[in-house]
């Protein structure tokens, strides 16, 4: 039998970045669940915020939602405390569930993708990582995505991976280049028997790690937000100014099932219910046009689990489906409707 969900869980995935809300927190315009937030306190002592607060609305003076166009904003002062065994401050969300702490030879694909601007860095070193696959061993940095540059048109980002032998040492591909801050950055990272993938702005490099270097014990995990790599020691002499370096997002996902949608929709309404469920799945949606239309559901994992096929028009362009669903296990699913212009994505609780 299904035990009881007592949760709520109904996201309507936009496609454009102004469906950000600028006056809400930033869990309200990103789902946070699957990650915990390394940051620092009123002291500038490191901090972290786990899932219960970080999804209950938290906002301080270094994470928060941007009151113009409701990015979410990662704020980093040079003289903030550096986490454990690192030298820079850090204002960065570390995944926690979703598929973390993988290992190397894991076949199943994990994947981040992200939209994001680089706001400012400090000139005297100006780099952050925008995004990383980490590992809970020392030297376990298997890709940093790191921004260089201030000065227009001269910025550019590169991935930065360790090389797969008994060096370890680290170099750089650059995916992007020709940037100036505030520029709009797309990228993909993904894992999967242990390659890494990442992509920038369209551009592609990978790197394969092998057992025979890379202990097939350590965890692996995504890591998003603003890894400022400069503090008062970064130059000689000591610098005791503080600067502050910033990083906005836009888009933020574990999930593969969210990054086909394009940009003109022709979907005037789509739901589901009931949510949560059980064994009986309502989908009702209007088009603007006649359009051919898929529907699908994916487990958390972005698997395909389901195919749903429409059948029953009510009226011009308006369907409402009915679907047995009760061969599927307990969990979080969604559902995605696809036209040939168009993609969106609801979240459903099965029970």
């Amino acid at each position: 039998m299904k035990t009881k969900f007592s949760i709520l869980l109904l996201v309507v995935f936009s496609i454009q970045v102004s469906a950000l809300n600028p006056t809400l927190p930033p869990s309200s315009n990103f789902d946070l669940s699957a990650w915990k937030l390394q940051t620092l306190d009123s002291n500038l002592a490191f901090n972290e915020i786990l899932v219960p607060q970080l999804t209950n609305g938290y906002i301080s003076d270094y994470f928060y939602t941007n009151s113009s166009d409701g990015s979410l904003v990662f704020r980093v002062p040079s003289n903030g405390t550096p986490t454990s065994g690192s030298t820079y401050p850090r204002v960065e969300l570390r995944q926690l569930t979703g598929g973390s702490n993988w290992v190397l030879n894991d076949a199943t694909e994990h994947y981040l993708t992200a939209q994001c601007k680089v706001i400012a860095v400090v000139e005297a070193k100006p780099q952050t990582i925008i995004g990383q696959i980490h590992g809970s061993n020392t030297v376990s940095e298997m890709l940093k995505l790191r921004w260089t540059g201030y000065k227009s048109g001269q910025c550019y980002v590169e991935a930065r991976f360790k090389t797969n032998d008994s060096s370890m040492s680290e170099y750089g591909v650059t995916l992007a280049s020709g940037l100036s801050l505030g520029d709009l950055i797309d990228y993909t990272i993904t894992m999967k028997n242990g390659t890494v993938t990442c992509t920038v702005n369209g551009a592609s490099c990978s790197q394969t790690y092998t057992p025979d270097i890379w202990t097939l014990t350590d965890a692996y995990y995504f890591k998003a937000g603003d890894y400022l790599q400069y503090n008062p020691n970064s130059v000689s002499p000591a610098d005791p100014t503080v600067y502050f370096g910033q990083n906005q997002f836009y888009k933020l996902s574990l999930t593969r099932v969210f990054t086909d949608a394009l940009n003109v929709s022709d979907i005037k309404l789509f739901s589901v219910s009931p949510n949560p469920t059980t064994d009986r799945l309502k989908i009702s949606y209007e088009l603007s046009s006649n359009s051919e239309v898929n529907i699908a559901m994916y487990n958390l994992n972005a698997e395909l689990v389901k195919t749903l096929i429409p059948t029953q028009m009510l009226s011009a362009n308006m369907y409402v489906e009915t679907y047995d669903i009760s061969s599927l296990p307990i969990g979080v699913y969604f559902v995605k409707l696809k036209t040939q212009s168009t993609v969106k994505v609801l979240k459903v609780l099965v029970n």
